[in-house]
């Protein structure tokens, strides 16, 4: 079965943070910190069916969607704007940090 990786980046200043996806909650956390030497501030992994996923988060005052479609390991990455609003990139790979 395909791999739904979150990885939540940039932008996250102490707030709590939950994430569903497809109407469950699969991440809840409070202080929720951008480590900024390599961009990462947490991550969660969980197994997902073919097809469409639906991604809703919360992080204090933002809070987003991201709609995707997984055919294989998916990768999402979750990031805080200056705006406080949610941004997102997909990718087949890991995302890489140092």
């Amino acid at each position: 079965m395909p791999r739904l990786h979150i990885a939540l980046q940039n932008g996250f200043t102490g707030v709590p943070v939950t994430i569903v996806v497809d109407g469950r909650e699969v991440y809840r956390k409070d202080n929720v910190r951008t480590r900024t030497q390599i961009g990462l501030a947490d991550s969660v992994e969980l197994e997902h069916d073919s097809g469409p996923v639906a991604i809703d988060v919360t992080a204090g005052e933002a809070s987003g969607s991201v709609r995707a479609t997984v055919s294989g390991d998916l990768h999402v990455s979750l990031s805080v704007s200056p705006e406080k609003t949610i941004v997102h990139k997909s990718s087949p790979t890991p995302f890489r940090y140092m």
